[in-house]
């Protein structure tokens, strides 16, 4: 039997550094030296050294008038170059674009990170009432059609399934084999539907984009609130989603693509 693999030794600067910047990405408004102290439970020295770096780098702005920090726009200048370096992206935008003028809804396109699913890029829809996950948002797989479609088609669905479960407050009470069952018929379908599933009246379906061997490598699905998106919408809309899913998979993995 092999050994087990060493965790790699992870520099503890640049760790906290990377945990300051995803923090302050997720606030609303800038925040001061003593709340993010706080919030880490480092020292003020220490807080107040990684911000003068980061702000040096560009990555963080200061606020002159109350001397609170605040991300920058430099990580989505990087984020826009990865995204548009995005095969999976670019392969998926014309069937996207395609759907979205046949039903009018909001259409997303979303990859499988860890145990949570990373919504890439989204078409929205015309209507005023309109709910999505906007493109950088992440959600436990297990509750979006989007996760599901994508678990369906993956070897390790019942380890994804079992850390959610162990870890995500709201997904306590689901069960792992039944889990398995709902993703066993969506292997069979083509496609995952979720009423409700994540947020409160907004139902979805979504199929999931294959590479060659036959592994999910991403979902495209639709979305909408369930007073327009009914049970008997959404089963009308099955067959556009699966010619468009293998539409996007035969593109994806034509010729010189690799498995992703």
């Amino acid at each position: 039997m092999a050994p087990p693999k060493k965790a790699p030794s992870l520099d503890s600067t640049v760790v906290k550094g990377f945990e300051l910047v995803e923090f302050l990405a997720d606030q609303d408004e800038p925040i001061g030296v003593s709340s993010i102290a706080t919030h880490f439970g480092w020292q003020k020295s220490n807080v107040h050294r990684l911000l003068s770096t980061l702000k040096a780098l560009g990555y963080v702005r200061q606020d002159t008038s109350t001397s609170r920090y605040e991300i920058s726009l430099k990580t989505w200048e990087l984020g826009v170059k990865v995204l548009g370096r995005n095969v999976i992206k670019r392969c998926a935008q014309p069937s996207m674009h395609a759907l979205n003028r046949q039903f009018s809804e909001n259409v997303n396109l979303s990859i499988l990170v860890g145990k949570e699913v990373l919504y890439l890029d989204n078409v929205l829809s015309p209507y005023p009432l309109r709910t999505t996950a906007s493109p950088g948002s992440r959600v436990p797989a297990v509750f979006p059609a989007s996760g599901k479609a994508i678990l369906a088609f993956r070897e390790d669905a019942r380890a994804v399934c079992q850390e959610i479960i162990s870890s995500h407050p709201q997904a306590r009470d689901l069960d792992v084999e039944k889990l398995l069952t709902e993703l066993e018929k969506i292997r069979q379908t083509g496609y995952a539907i979720s009423l409700s599933g994540w947020r409160l009246n907004v139902n979805s379906i979504a199929a999931p984009i294959l590479n060659r061997s036959g592994k999910s490598v991403a979902a495209i699905g639709i979305s909408g609130p369930s007073e327009r998106m009914t049970e008997d919408v959404i089963e009308g809309m099955t067959s556009a989603l699966l010619h468009a899913a293998n539409q996007v998979s035969e593109i994806y993995a034509g010729p010189g693509s690799a498995d992703f």
